[in-house]
């Protein structure tokens, strides 16, 4: 019962907050699916050339891989805003670098990704829906997203997540790595306090992906709010694409309320 008072008393706390024009309210945003979240639409060199996008899903990808080996060794921008150029991929970069028929199945077996036409693209999300409830059957649960525990999948051996690739990721001996959990005090009073746990983020992302931006490297050096958060900056950078979202106010906020 406390639980679910804690739970209640948070949302009141953000929902009032909303109402008083401190958090943005999207009238037109739209809550997607469990199945759906983390989809990113690449888009950006097929538009005036008449071609179905590529829709990519995270969830097969994490379940596999972790977030820097991605963004970090691999290089895809955040939020798909990379030129993949067929080139690149056939020379072994971007999605080329596992899809060559090791790693992944071929670059060469285009019709996995790119659509011929509207009737292949719906049947394909068919499919991936289908393979996604699949997989979540073995999955610790989680409220939000796409409703899976990653954490608790990671930490239990659910799934093995691969942070290195040949040729292109550096010895795990020369990384850094901080496994300190870091407690932070809201802002605002009547909040939980927020317990940062660096272990959890670095077995995903490692350093380079928050550190030296969009997170100074010295504790409080930056300055952030909420509003901003939820805007898609900072924390909201992941929170609210592919990590859990931020209506999940207790994976943050989990310890008793600052006094």
């Amino acid at each position: 019962m406390g639980e679910k008072i804690k739970r209640y008393g948070l949302w009141m706390f953000f929902g009032v907050l909303a109402v008083l024009g401190l958090l943005p309210i999207d009238s037109t945003a739209q809550v997607k699916k469990s199945h759906e979240y983390g989809e990113v639409v690449l888009d950006k060199m097929v538009k005036n050339k008449g071609q179905m996008p590529v829709v990519f899903r995270h969830w097969n990808h994490r379940a596999k891989h972790s977030c820097r080996l991605c963004h970090v060794d691999i290089e895809f921008e955040m939020a798909g805003e990379t030129e993949i150029m067929e080139e690149d991929n056939k020379d072994g970069r971007y999605c080329g670098t596992c899809h060559n028929g090791k790693e992944s199945f071929d670059i060469s077996e285009c019709s996995k990704c790119h659509p011929k036409d509207t009737n292949d693209a719906k049947e394909k999300e068919r499919r991936a829906k289908r393979a996604f409830f699949e997989f979540k059957k073995n999955m610790p649960n989680a409220n939000y997203g796409n409703k899976i525990d990653w954490n608790q999948a990671e930490a239990a051996g659910t799934i093995v997540v691969k942070d290195y690739i040949e040729g292109v990721t550096f010895d795990s001996e020369n990384k850094v790595s901080n496994l300190r959990d870091e407690p932070i005090a809201p802002k605002l009073p009547g909040l939980p306090g927020i317990i940062f746990s660096h272990k959890l983020h670095v077995a995903w992302n490692g350093c380079g992906m928050c550190h030296p931006e969009p997170f100074a490297l010295e504790t409080g050096k930056t300055e952030m709010s909420m509003k901003e958060i939820t805007e898609g900056k900072f924390c909201g950078i992941c929170h609210g694409s592919v990590a859990f979202p931020l209506n999940d106010c207790n994976n943050c906020h989990s310890t008793p309320v600052s006094q």
